[in-house]
C-alpha cells in the first residue's frame, strides 16, 4: 500500500513526524538525529503538541471533496428520516387498531432483520461494487418505508415490509466503512469515519422533532412516513452519483485521495 511521505505508516515515519523536522536518508545519522530531537523538545512549548492535536481534530477539509461530501449529505438525510419507523410505527399501529403486542412484534422483526442484514450485506459488499450496492439498498429501504402505509391494514404484509426495511437499512452499518476506504486515503480514514458519525448524530437529533412536527400539522403519521420514504430514496440517489462521477476538490485545497492503483512494473535496461 502507498503512504504519503509524512504518514505514520511510512517506513521513514519516525523521521517525518512534526517534532523531528528532519529528512531521513538511506543511511541516517541516528546519533545526530537523536540529539537534535532532544534539543528541539526542550525548546518547544508544552502546548504546541496539544494545538497540533486540536488542529487535526477540527480538520473539515474532507468536506471539500465531492465524493465525501455526497456521502456526508446522504448520511445526514438518511439518519434524519430512518428514525420514523423505529420511533413511530408502533404508535401508528395502535392508533389504527392493532394491539401493543402486535406492534412490539413488528419492531422485533425489524431488529432481527437488521442483524441478519449486517452479516449478509457485509458479505455481499466484498463481492459487489460497494457504492452501487449501498445506493440500491437505500433506495429499496425508502420504498419499504412507503409500503408500510399501503399495507398498514394487512398485518402479514406489514411484517414483511418491516423485515425488508430492517434488512436494507443494515447496509449503512455494513457498507459505509468499506465505501469510506475507497473514497479517502488511509491517513484520512479515521477522521472521515468520525465525520460520518458526526453526520449520524446531526440526523438523529433532527429527525424525531421534524417527524413530530408533521404529525402536529396533519394529525396523522402517514405524511411522516411518506416524507421518510422520499428522502431515504434521495439519500440513495446521492450515493449512486459517486460511481459515475470523478472525485475533485470543490474549492480551496482539500485532501487528495491516494492513488490506490497498483504500481506498474518497469522494465530496466542495463547497458553493458
Amino acid at each position: 500500500m502507498r503512504f504519503r511521505k509524512n504518514s505514520i505508516g511510512g517506513k521513514t515515519s519516525m523521521f517525518n513526524i512534526h517534532k523531528n523536522k528532519i529528512t531521513a536518508s538511506s543511511c541516517p545519522d541516528v546519533y545526530g538525529n537523536c540529539v537534535r530531537t532532544i534539543e528541539e523538545d526542550e525548546e518547544e512549548k508544552w502546548y504546541v503538541e496539544y494545538l497540533d492535536i486540536l488542529k487535526d481534530l477540527t480538520n473539515f477539509s474532507l468536506f471539500l471533496e465531492l465524493h465525501f461530501l455526497l456521502l456526508a449529505l446522504s448520511t445526514i438525510v438518511l439518519f434524519i428520516w430512518f428514525i420514523v419507523p423505529y420511533f413511530y410505527l408502533a404508535e401508528h399501529m395502535t392508533r389504527i387498531g392493532y394491539t401493543d403486542e402486535q406492534a412490539s412484534v413488528v419492531l422485533s422483526v425489524i431488529g432481527l432483520a437488521n442483524t441478519v442484514g449486517m452479516v449478509g450485506l457485509g458479505w455481499a459488499g466484498d463481492r459487489l461494487n460497494v457504492a452501487k450496492t449501498y445506493a440500491v439498498c437505500l433506495i429499496l429501504c425508502g420504498i419499504t418505508v412507503g409500503t408500510m402505509m399501503f399495507f398498514a391494514n394487512n398485518y402479514i404484509a406489514l411484517i414483511i415490509s418491516s423485515a425488508l426495511f430492517g434488512l436494507f437499512f443494515a447496509s449503512c452499518f455494513s457498507l459505509t466503512p468499506s465505501l469510506l476506504a475507497q473514497l479517502v486515503s488511509l491517513d484520512d480514514f479515521t477522521m472521515a469515519y468520525g465525520l460520518v458519525l458526526l453526520c449520524d448524530g446531526i440526523g438523529n437529533l433532527t429527525g424525531p422533532p421534524l417527524a413530530g412536527m408533521l404529525f402536529d400539522l396533519t394529525g396523522s403519521w402517514e405524511q411522516s412516513f411518506y416524507q421518510a420514504a422520499f428522502w431515504i430514496i434521495i439519500s440513495g440517489v446521492l450515493v449512486g452519483i459517486i460511481p459515475y462521477t470523478k472525485n475533485r476538490t470543490l474549492c480551496g485545497s482539500g485532501t487528495k485521495r491516494n492513488d490506490k492503483r497498483p504500481n506498474k512494473k518497469k522494465r530496466v535496461v542495463v547497458a553493458h
